[in-house]
């Protein structure tokens, strides 16, 4: 699917949480504190009033625990009208973006007005899950049976008997690994998947991990010399993106020199929210409010699980045939695994990738990846000048996804990142 927009979408304003490391600066924010302070932030960036958005999308795959309503949720913290239409959207590690194109075709249909996309998740406070799948040497309980509750409390419960036999015959899940990693079809982790796709490219240790270390360096002079600090909506004293320590990642390389999908060398789980705020050109003039971008139009391709990690590159390409891909200068494409660096080397070569570090270095928030690569885009497209740029990246199930965008004259330096 690909679609080159003939109307004039455009992009009034982006922003993010800082992203933070599992169980690290973060951790204090749920998904809708963090969904909240970027959505407040995109709407106050864009100069406008809260009633004037009408309509919220927010990618988010680890909801559990949350509440109804998620996306709702995180624009009424936000500060927008009760009357808000939301939704809250799972595509895996495709969410956000998929919320950024399901705002843009309701914009082209008419159905929206003025549109907040994006995407919140917190892997860090993603609660487990217990399942009663119940191990055949159990005798007392069944497979298949309830585990016995008693209530205490407004739809809490806890084990009414023989507590410790119950929970060794159920079975506790990690909703962050297994809602976002694992293709339940096949009973596969996106891990297993990358291992072959190196095998079949021919991609050794050595060649990602010389990658890896070029995303780490990047995102750490990034972060040092505040240069993601434009598009940052500060969560409390959070104000700076959580890496890895450079300790940790020595040793992670140390103990596993020949991991091709380790640590050191793939996105590791982070905790992040970010929001774009969209209308029609129209819209944004009688708003009195100057674009940062315009929407050149999208593209998905979906596909075997298996065939993953080269989606992105694919889907960009159908982009690239309708819009030139001489025009296209710099790029954002999601490191969820550093086995699709050489790929996206030789795929993108001429353009800036990754300017400031991709997921290996910055980590992987899942629900919120998309349009953090959008914001990150935008800014450093204004900080260094590029006229036109592209968003991209896989998702788990089978798939990728890609977003051109070209940027306003009135992005001024206040607005986009320029020094």
């Amino acid at each position: 699917m690909v679609n080159l927009l003939r109307d004039e979408i455009v992009l009034l304003s982006a922003a993010r949480t800082p992203i933070g490391r599992f169980r690290g600066a973060l951790t204090a924010f749920d998904a809708l504190d963090l969904g909240a302070l970027a959505i407040g932030g995109a709407v106050r960036r864009a100069g406008l009033d809260p009633v004037a958005v009408d309509t919220v999308n927010m990618g988010i795959v680890v909801s559990a625990g949350l509440g109804e309503a998620a996306a709702k949720a995180a624009a009424l913290r936000a500060g927008l009208s009760p009357t808000i239409h939301s939704r809250a959207i799972d595509s895996v590690c495709g969410s956000a973006m998929d919320a950024f194109v399901l705002g843009t075709e309701s914009l082209l249909a008419g159905t929206a007005g003025v549109l907040v996309a994006g995407g919140m998740e917190s892997r860090s406070n993603a609660p487990y899950l217990l399942r009663a799948r119940y191990l055949k040497d159990v005798s007392p309980y069944r497979r298949g049976e309830y585990l016995k509750m008693k209530r205490y409390g407004a739809y809490r419960f806890r084990l009414a008997e023989n507590v410790e036999a119950q929970m060794k015959a159920a079975e506790v899940v990690d909703p962050t690994a297994h809602d976002g990693l694992f293709w339940a079809e096949e009973k596969r982790f996106m891990r297993e998947y990358a291992l072959e796709f190196a095998a079949a490219r021919g991609y050794d240790v050595a060649t990602v991990n010389r990658a890896a270390a070029e995303s780490h360096r990047k995102a750490q002079a990034a972060v040092t010399g505040g240069l993601f600090a434009d598009e940052i909506v500060p969560a409390g004293e959070v104000a700076r993106d959580d890496l890895v320590p450079a300790e940790r990642l020595e040793q992670e390389l140390a103990e596993n020199p020949d991991d091709i999908a380790s640590l050191y060398n793939s996105s590791t789980p982070a905790d992040n929210a970010s929001a774009v705020v969209v209308t029609t050109a129209a819209r944004a003039r009688a708003l009195g409010v100057a674009p940062l971008a315009r929407v050149l139009g999208y593209a998905r391709l979906d596909g075997p699980a298996s065939e993953f990690l080269d989606a992105p590159v694919r889907a960009a390409q159908l982009l690239f045939d309708g819009l030139g891909r001489e025009s296209f200068t710099i790029v954002e494409a999601n490191e969820a695994f550093g086995v699709q660096l050489p790929l996206f080397e030789e795929a993108f070569a001429g353009m800036a990738l990754n300017v400031h570090g991709g997921a290996i270095a910055l980590g992987h928030p899942l629900g919120a990846a998309g349009v953090r690569l959008l914001t990150t885009l935008l800014y450093a497209m204004g900080r260094y000048d590029h006229r036109r740029g592209l968003a991209c990246m896989c998702y788990g199930g089978g798939g990728g996804c890609a977003v051109a965008v070209e940027r306003s004259e009135s992005c001024s330096s206040q607005r986009c990142g320029l020094a």
